[in-house]
């Protein structure tokens, strides 16, 4: 890389063919990038109880049977309980789609058959809204074929999705043993080539970037899981059919801002309409509550402070993290949005004097 003797036009031809060679490589590897992304989520996310773990082993092996046990238990963490809560949800979700698609029409619930004044109005809007769907056909005429049908689909999407979250999955842990065993190297061969790229003040940018990446691990992942489980219990208070299904989709709609209401909105609506007006508002407000405490109090501390980043542009990070990488951006986005506002601090720290530090005030902001 270092050619003293180079000329300017040769120094910017080797900087051209780098990143040509880059933009290759990430071409070649585009199938493989989630699993990367999420290897480096993961090692990122756990490097302080692989710290810990590692201190356990000594020996001349010590880092290969550290990095190989420890991602063996990162892969039973993650395989055994989604395996277990999949299992459960598909045969939930199969029985739900049989209930629905075999249920005949539907009923108008007692309570809004009685609103005053509107009862009328009310019938002829159900009757409009479902009966006409069903003129020219007999009762539960054509369900089993609309069943058989879904179910066929269900499966090969199912089946799908599967085969391409397994082949993920195994490249992710293959690529996290490697960064797991590699650290030390990767540790101080990453900031000394972005040293040698873009000055010392990289430095700063990736700290915030890894401590982003870091606590959005903790602050999304952990907070959704929570927030998951503790909807499933009211679920199953609340005598909500399939709730271990409503709350693994509820935790997975979780990591996303705003989108676990959609979750808990459906389920309290389908019970208000099938009568359980009791079950229904309590499910609503059970989950506003949950919903109120985590993103407005577990989330923004945990993200926002370690991070040191104004909970809005964590926000703005997740959904544009989300739209433009994926799941993974999660996670991407608010690392992002934290090396950018590192940016911007030290421009303001810059411009406000020359006497002024460019690292402390922007890590007291």
């Amino acid at each position: 890389m270092s050619v003293p003797d180079a000329t300017t036009g040769q120094r910017i031809a080797r900087y051209v063919l780098i990143a040509a060679l880059a933009g290759l490589g990430a071409w070649m590897l585009k199938r493989f990038l989630p699993a990367l992304c999420w290897a480096v989520v993961l090692a990122i996310g756990t490097s302080g109880l692989y710290d810990r773990w590692l201190a356990c082993f000594h020996g001349r092996r010590r880092n290969e049977w550290a990095a190989a046990t420890f991602t063996s238990l990162i892969g039973i963490v993650l395989i055994v309980p989604l395996a277990y809560v999949g299992v459960l949800a598909t045969h939930e979700a199969l029985i739900f789609l049989h209930s629905v698609g075999s249920m005949g029409e539907p009923q108008l619930p007692p309570f809004l058959a009685q609103i005053p004044g509107l009862q009328e109005w009310v019938h002829a809007t159900w009757d409009e809204t479902f009966r006409r769907a069903g003129e020219g056909a007999g009762p539960h005429e054509g369900h089993p074929v609309i069943i058989d049908l879904t179910r066929s689909e269900w499966t090969r999407i199912v089946g799908e999705q599967f085969i391409r979250r397994v082949v993920t999955l195994a490249f992710t842990l293959l690529t996290l043993f490697f960064v797991y065993l590699n650290r030390e190297r990767l540790q101080r061969d990453v900031p000394r080539v972005s040293r040698r790229f873009f000055g010392p003040s990289v430095d700063g940018l990736l700290q915030r970037a890894v401590a982003a990446i870091r606590a959005a691990v903790d602050g999304i992942v952990l907070v959704a899981v929570a927030e998951g489980a503790v909807m499933g219990g009211v679920y199953a208070t609340a005598g909500v059919h399939h709730p271990i299904l409503f709350g693994a989709v509820t935790g997975a709609f979780a990591m996303i801002p705003f989108a676990a209401p959609i979750v808990f909105g459906v389920v309290a609506l389908v019970e208000i309409t099938q009568g359980a007006l009791g079950a229904g508002i309590a499910v609503a407000i059970a989950g506003t509550v949950v919903l109120f405490i985590a993103d407005h109090f577990v989330r923004p501390v945990i993200i926002g402070g370690a991070a040191r980043l104004p909970f809005l542009w964590v926000l703005l990070g997740i959904l544009g993290g989300v739209e433009s990488f994926g799941l993974v951006g999660i996670f991407l986005g608010p690392a992002l949005m934290a090396a950018l506002v590192a940016i911007w601090r030290g421009w303001v720290n810059d411009e406000a004097g020359p006497g002024g530090d460019s690292t402390e005030p922007a890590q007291r902001r």
